[in-house]
C-alpha cells in the first residue's frame, strides 16, 4: 500500500477532484481498479480524474491522506483574512462556530504560508 501524495495526484486528477477524494475518501486506504469503471465513493470522481487513477496507480491500492492539519490552516488563513478586511471577532466566530477567545487565538499565531497550504 503506498500513500498517495497529495502533490502527485493534484497533477493527475487536479486540485477540485482532489477535494473531493480527500473529502471523501481522506484517512482511508483505497483500492484502485485496474480498469474502468471505478467503484464506490471513486466513481463520483470526473471521468478524467478516473481515468488518470487508473493508469498511475491501478492494481494498487493508496492510503489518501486527510490532509486535516493543511485544511485547517486554509480555514485559519480565511478568518485572517476575513479579520484584515474589517470582520468583527464577534461575528467571525457566530459565522465558524468557534469561541470568540479562540478566534483571538487565531489571529495571534503567525500563519504557517506555503508551507501547508500548499498541499492543495
Amino acid at each position: 500500500m503506498a500513500m498517495a501524495d497529495t502533490q502527485l495526484l493534484e497533477s493527475l486528477i487536479g486540485r477540485e477532484a482532489l477535494q473531493a477524494l480527500i473529502q471523501t475518501c481522506g484517512g482511508l486506504s483505497v483500492p484502485i481498479p485496474k480498469r474502468l469503471p471505478l467503484s464506490g465513493p471513486l466513481c463520483d470522481l470526473p471521468r478524467h480524474a478516473q481515468e488518470a487513477l487508473v493508469r498511475y496507480a491501478g492494481g494498487t491500492e493508496f492510503y489518501i491522506p486527510k490532509c486535516d492539519a493543511s485544511r485547517r490552516e486554509a480555514l485559519y488563513q480565511k478568518i485572517r483574512a476575513e479579520y484584515d478586511a474589517g470582520a468583527r471577532v464577534q461575528d467571525l466566530a457566530r459565522k465558524y462556530r468557534f469561541t470568540e477567545r479562540w478566534i483571538y487565538e487565531i489571529l495571534s499565531r503567525p500563519s504557517r504560508d506555503g508551507r501547508q497550504a500548499e498541499l492543495f
